[in-house]
């Protein structure tokens, strides 16, 4: 099963480190495949001092945490989305948040389910009759019995 991974669920992960997310991100033996676009890196750099005062954590402690999350994803470079998907997200997501727009439109490259704590983007995508946005229950029910 393909994954791709929001940004929001990084945050979420490394603020609470033994938090469901951490379970699923570790503990599924490969039987998901994670990923993100590249912007997702860039993103969780920019916030990384909000990410450590936040947390409580140390930068190091929060820089370790990254890093081991970071390995159970696999980085797509937005450049090697086909034009197809990107307008198809873009359209999906121009009424919801169009930050979102590399997310979907890795997620309809891959044919993948996206993991995302934003309940808008979510609602957003059903309401155009689209499902494979998933919040972390969802995901849970789809990883963790499967193990």
């Amino acid at each position: 099963m393909k994954v791709v991974v929001d940004t929001n669920i990084i945050f979420s992960a490394l603020m609470r480190t033994n938090s469901k997310m951490g379970e699923i991100f570790f503990n599924q033996n490969r039987k998901v495949e994670f990923f993100a676009p590249e912007l997702l890196k860039i993103e969780i750099d920019r916030y990384f001092v909000k990410l450590c005062n936040s947390s409580k954590l140390s930068p190091s402690q929060i820089q370790e945490s990254r890093n081991r999350i970071f390995e159970q994803i696999t980085f797509i470079s937005e450049e090697l989305i086909k034009s197809a998907s990107w307008l198809q997200a873009i359209d999906l997501v121009l009424d919801i948040d169009e930050d979102d727009a590399p997310f979907v439109a890795l997620t309809l490259e891959l044919n993948a389910f996206l993991w995302t704590g934003d309940k808008k983007l979510i609602d957003g995508l059903a309401s155009k009759n689209t499902f494979f946005a998933k919040s972390t229950a969802e995901i849970e029910n789809l990883i963790l019995p499967s193990l």
